[in-house]
């Protein structure tokens, strides 16, 4: 893994996070490369840093987004394996083992809409009402003397 051209974004940020967990903040651009290979280097840190930060494992604690800085959920995943365990999780098992029941997915579906249909028979009474009260504003102040004079 010491051939710069053989290594992903996703092995760098692994790399970067397993060194986040001994010490935050890190230099996006702190290791020494060779010459030649310097430009790629340096966009392989910045893609790595990137990937830590839209997975919101690092924050950037500089303007110049130079350096990153550890969370709390990067500290938990530099601990149990880095960035290459959180992409092997499975998905499905993220939820404590808990698999959901069809029943009451139909059923929370059915109070789902139950609820949408009463938000939309309650908007439609304010507008009604809104309505309404505008009528009724316009009737007193166009008609409201002679109706008082009566």
């Amino acid at each position: 893994m010491n051939d710069l051209a053989e290594r992903t974004v996703e092995q760098r940020a692994g790399e970067m996070l397993l060194a986040l967990r001994g010490r935050s903040p890190l230099e996006v651009f702190g290791e020494s490369k060779p010459a030649e290979d310097e430009r790629t280097a340096l966009q392989l840190a910045k893609d790595a840093a990137d990937l830590l930060v839209t997975a919101r494992f690092a924050k950037f604690a500089d303007e110049g987004r130079t350096l990153i800085e550890v969370t709390n959920a990067g500290r938990y995943w530099a601990l149990n394996g880095g960035y290459l365990a959180f992409l092997k999780e499975d998905p499905a098992g993220g939820r404590g083992g808990r698999t959901r029941n069809p029943e009451m997915e139909a059923l929370r579906m059915e109070y789902f809409k139950l609820r949408l249909g009463t938000f939309w028979w309650t908007f439609g009474f304010s507008v009604a009402s809104f309505i309404f009260a505008l009528i009724s504003l316009a009737v007193a102040y166009f008609y409201g003397e002679r109706l008082l004079l009566r």
